[in-house]
């Protein structure tokens, strides 16, 4: 079993968070950390430390899964502080973007939980374990006292009352009602955080010496290493069990085929030759008198001949009845709403995007040179206007929206600045006007953080028990410092139904590696080809032939 390191413990009446239903919030954490787990990474699932309470139910240890030494976010410098910062406020978006796709497929009871949990913590509910945030006493709204936190980095568990901590909380709470009264008392804040750790450290220091057996924990620490290794293993059972269900439908179809066999069987005996000679027995006596009559056997072939013609009018039309059943097969099955496929659009805003849509780069940089020694010509030929490459990607989106099947979820994603990428919902069929309206907003910037929305598009596409495509339109290459590559990699180890499509813009093929990497394909305009169709085929969607419901 993994060791769990505890961060803190805090008394159980200043945790007062609950959920819709008024229960604490903390008693749903199991449920949401595996629901996390399969949609996350195990890095931002850690993201919440887990809530133990005490044997006495007095106090609550708040763990951490991570490895390294915990230290609060406070006691770091400004310039160590941003990067965590950072990497907090993306991972809260994510996991608000899992809430608001659970509030949509109606489990309204784990988006509830999840929304509360992922609320803007104060300073001194995150730690950091080596660069990582660990968010302390999640859904209180920031309101915890920094005197309530006290640090404990020890081993869960180990249920040993903090004495340390407990005799400084008294001390640290009038120290910081006198510094909110005097104005000089804001250098006593500063105090605050050395002294918690002050006391930390004394009580691991005296834990050290009364409870010597340590390596204990350390044998356990292996399993850490295992344990991302157990979801690949569910995935490749998963796959298995999606294969064997197959194979064993294919032979349930194949079984009715010799059921029909002993059917057929004993009609076979039934038709005998002598029944059917029987009433040709009674022929005989009737044509002996016409025997004499020569006439008599001239109307025997007339009668009988021409009649078994006369069956053959009704064979049409059991064919007449083949059409309509080919036009009903035509029209696809509607799915259920839990099968819908998912379509994310990543789209490029960089600034080369504005150069016009027929100019490739090569063309565009022997351009620039002209243009910079003064060439009015060539510095017309940049311009791309209305014509240019985001002007062309915008429209063909804009097109999708009503040629797409209407039970296909449309994602929206722009990059086009390091700094970040521009998150948009799924659209339903109905709101599909408000992504066009969106659509036609976007504007060129500095930037091509390819990697980085790659990424973000992949948390937010379902690929496991939906399939999911992800639609990449851009004319470059990561201008960043990410790796689309190693990015697509390992999404499609954690969602093994997805796939990335990726339409090379400027028709220079970049983007291969994603593609190949997820199963899927680039794709380059050719000449006279329709922007429209390109961006459908890109989807893996066709369209909903007319007449079907």
């Amino acid at each position: 079993m993994a060791t769990r390191l505890r961060l803190c413990r805090l008394p159980a009446h200043q945790y007062a968070a609950t959920d819709a239903a008024g229960q604490p919030l903390s008693l749903g954490y199991p449920a949401v950390r595996s629901l996390l787990g399969r949609l996350l990474p195990d890095v931002t699932v850690a993201l919440f430390a887990e809530p133990v309470p005490t044997a006495d139910g007095q106090s609550v240890d708040w763990c951490s899964s991570l490895p390294g030494q915990p230290v609060l976010l406070s006691s770091l410098s400004p310039a160590e502080q941003a990067p965590v910062l950072i990497r907090l406020r993306e991972r809260l978006e994510q996991v608000q973007l899992i809430a608001t796709r659970l509030g949509q497929s109606g489990d309204t009871a784990n988006a509830d939980r999840v929304t509360r949990m992922a609320v803007e913590p104060a300073t001194e509910q995150i730690y950091v374990q080596n660069g990582e945030p660990v968010i302390v006493g999640w859904g209180c709204h920031g309101a915890l006292p920094a005197a309530a936190a006290v640090p404990a980095a020890a081993a869960v568990p180990a249920a040993a009352p903090v004495a340390a901590a407990a005799a400084a909380a008294p001390a640290a709470a009038a120290v910081a009602e006198t510094a909110a009264r005097r104005p000089w008392g804001r250098w006593l804040l500063w105090l605050l955080p050395l002294l918690l750790l002050l006391a930390a450290l004394l009580y691991f220091l005296r834990s050290c010496q009364e409870q010597p057996p340590l390596p204990e924990p350390k044998k356990d620490d292996p399993p850490k290493q295992e344990e991302p290794k157990k979801p690949e293993d569910l995935s490749d059972l998963k796959e298995k069990i999606r294969k064997a269900e197959e194979d064993l439908q294919k032979r349930l179809d194949a079984c009715p085929a010799p059921e029909v066999l002993p059917k057929e069987l004993p009609k076979e005996p039934d038709p005998f030759p002598p029944v059917k000679e029987e009433p040709k027995k009674p022929e005989p006596p009737k044509p002996e008198p016409p025997k004499q009559d020569p006439p008599k056997p001239e109307k025997k072939p007339v009668p009988t001949k021409p009649e078994p013609p006369k069956q053959e009018a009704p064979k049409p039309e059991p064919a007449k009845q083949d059409p309509p059943k080919q036009q009903a097969q035509a029209c696809p099955p509607k799915p259920k709403a839990w099968e819908k496929p998912e379509v994310a659009i990543l789209l490029d805003a960089s600034g080369s995007m504005g150069l016009p849509a027929t100019l490739s780069n090569a063309d565009a940089r022997a351009l620039a040179k002209r243009a910079a020694m003064g060439d009015p010509t060539a510095r017309a030929r940049l311009t791309g206007g209305k014509g240019s490459r985001l002007e062309v990607a915008k429209d063909s989106v804009g097109d999708l929206t009503r040629t797409i099947p209407p039970e296909v979820d449309l994602g929206l994603l722009v990059f086009g600045r390091c700094e970040g990428t521009d998150n948009y919902k799924f659209f339903s069929n109905a709101e599909r006007p408000q992504m066009v309206a969106q659509v036609q907003k976007i504007q060129t910037q500095e930037g091509t953080p390819l990697a980085r929305g790659l990424e973000r598009a992949g948390n937010m596409i379902d690929g496991v028990t939906v399939p999911g495509t992800i639609v990449v339109v851009s004319d470059g290459e990561d201008s960043c410092g990410g790796d689309p590559c190693a990015v697509a990699r390992a999404l499609k180890q954690k969602k093994p139904n997805l796939k990335i499509n990726v339409i090379s813009v400027d028709g220079s093929g970049t983007g291969k590696c994603m593609a190949e990497i997820s199963g899927g394909r680039v794709l380059m305009p050719r000449e006279g080809e329709n922007w429209d169709d390109l961006m459908l085929r890109a989807t893996d969607q066709a369209p909903r032939p007319p007449g079907c419901p």
